[in-house]
């Protein structure tokens, strides 16, 4: 195999897909650090995902391909690189600030 990028338009909106739907559950999931953080996780779990899916080359034979995604290695390399992400941004950011109302000093 030849490293090369084989995604249709609908294998890209797959991935992005997954990795917003990564982003929503990991922002809803326990404390969130800052309102925007399932932008950081989402964009992570979607380069793992392109990363794993499609340059990785030895991967690409294992699992189901759809419309040029591997989707194994897709999936498993967006949940372990969005998931490093979700626990570095929520034990590296501090004490959590969203859903505390502000109050008057």
């Amino acid at each position: 195999m030849e490293l090369g990028f084989t995604l249709t338009p609908v294998g890209w909106c797959v991935a992005i897909v997954g990795a917003l739907a990564f982003g929503v559950v990991a922002q809803l999931v326990g404390h969130a650090s800052f309102s925007y953080e399932w932008v950081a996780d989402s964009l992570a779990a979607f380069v793992g995902a392109i990363v794993a899916s499609e340059l990785v080359v030895a991967w690409q034979s294992f699992g189901p391909m759809y419309e040029g995604l591997a989707l194994v290695p897709a999936l498993i390399g967006g949940l372990v690189v969005g998931g490093i992400v979700a626990v570095v941004i929520r034990y590296a950011g501090g004490p959590s600030s969203v859903g505390h109302s502000r109050t008057a000093a």
